[in-house]
């Protein structure tokens, strides 16, 4: 055994052995971080399986959440995961109020039968008091806003039923674009205007996903308040609709604002995007075209439209998004506009294309050691989790109170587009 073998061993040796320290320390960080400081997840759609699954409605013990489910969200991977809250989509089965209530009477129900677990919190110190008792806060949150384009008194009952986050628009509708559709507004309605402002005033977070660009610039122009994009990435690595460009990250920054990164894989990487937003729909339109009716075909022609299907599949394989990918959009805000305008907003239940390594409420954990293994701080950790989300909740209830001081409700309507 040579001289030199000896050294390149030891040397090696040294490397991996400093690396396993390494790669401990950084465990034990996240973990203290997520024990002093649980994880406030910015957009979740759990109620899909009680109302929009194939199997639905369904009953709560038709989707137990104290043993491990088939979706992304349950008590078991929750709690491995260092979630302390989570903004909850409130929806119902069709667009009526009364579907729409039927949400929320299972988010209390939800909450009753798992009372150890969850607690509905509605404002900043409650979700802070909820952390603190062990349990998992949720914050009532609204993605389709069918019962606002109309009538801002429903913004009130709401409210005091414990709305707490909305979204302008998920499509187009008499508040805003939204970023898919073809914009007829452009951007903000007078009448969405005016919801802005009755937002602000009564203490409800304004919730800039899915609406376009310029309703988002229109939105951080009047706003008195701090706003979110509790599921959205960065424009400029992945050039979407949906993520934010600089431009609206720098105005956010103004606006001491927040952008909760998503690990939806078709807005964390081109390829993907390119993909699954472009490739692969324009396939399954050529599909749907060429096998309109699958319900009334053939068992062989069943057999052939599949094969046609895998081969395709094979021919064009889905694109590898991992972790490191998704922690790019961290670097890549912090850089822009400050460690103080990031959180995470998983879209858990809601999206079907996962990050490799982020496959559900568990994996949090993942996201914060990558992170950790580029050199974010204990402290600059603790702020994505949730004391970024935290400062502003507080600084929308403190402008609502001052507000509420010197200002009426508004009674803007809108009958018609």
């Amino acid at each position: 055994m040579t001289k030199k073998f000896l050294i390149v061993n030891l040397v090696l040796y040294i490397l991996i052995s400093c690396a396993g320290k390494v790669e401990l320390a950084h465990e034990e960080m996240v973990a203290k971080v997520l024990r002093e400081a649980p994880l406030i997840d910015g957009h979740n759609d759990l109620l899909i399986h009680y109302i929009w699954c194939q199997a639905c409605p369904r009953e709560l013990d038709a989707y137990r959440l104290d043993t491990i489910t088939d979706g992304h969200i349950d008590i078991p991977r929750l709690r491995k995961g260092g979630v302390g809250a989570l903004l909850t989509n409130i929806f119902g089965r069709g667009k009526e109020m009364n579907e729409y209530l039927k949400g929320w009477d299972l988010i209390y129900r939800i909450e009753e039968k798992y009372a150890d677990d969850f607690k509905v919190a509605v404002t900043s110190s409650e979700v802070r008091q909820v952390m603190k008792n062990g349990k998992i806060a949720i914050i009532p949150s609204m993605e389709h806003t069918y019962e606002l384009v109309d009538e801002l008194g429903r913004l009130r009952t709401l409210y005091r039923l414990g709305l707490r986050s909305v979204i302008l628009a998920y499509n187009n509708n008499n508040i805003a674009d939204g970023a898919f559709d073809e914009p007829i507004h452009d951007g903000l309605t007078d009448y969405g205007k005016e919801l802005v402002l009755e937002m602000n005033r009564l203490g409800i977070m304004i919730d800039l996903s899915h609406i376009t660009e310029k309703g988002m610039l229109d939105v951080l122009e009047i706003t008195r308040a701090p706003v979110i994009l509790s599921h959205a990435n960065a424009r400029a690595l992945t050039e979407t609709e949906r993520n934010a460009s600089d431009q609206v990250l720098l105005k956010l920054k103004e606006n001491g604002g927040l952008i909760m990164l998503t690990p939806v894989n078709y807005f964390t990487t081109q390829e993907a995007h390119d993909y699954f937003l472009v490739k692969l729909d324009s396939m399954s339109k050529v599909f749907q075209e060429k096998y309109p009716n699958p319900g009334q075909m053939s068992e062989e022609e069943i057999e052939l439209a599949e094969a046609e299907w895998d081969a395709w599949e094979s021919a064009n394989p889905e694109p590898k998004v991992t972790v490191r990918d998704f922690a790019d959009h961290f670097d890549y805000v912090k850089k822009l506009i400050g460690i103080d305008h990031i959180g995470i907003g998983s879209d858990f239940d809601g999206m079907y294309y996962l990050i490799e390594g982020i496959e559900d409420a568990s994996t949090f954990p993942n996201i914060l050691l990558e992170l950790a293994s580029r050199g974010w701080t204990e402290s600059e950790l603790k702020k994505v989790t949730q004391e970024n989300f935290l400062r502003v909740f507080e600084a929308v209830e403190q402008k609502a109170a001052e507000l509420q001081k010197v200002e009426q409700p508004r009674i803007a309507k809108v009958v018609s587009d």
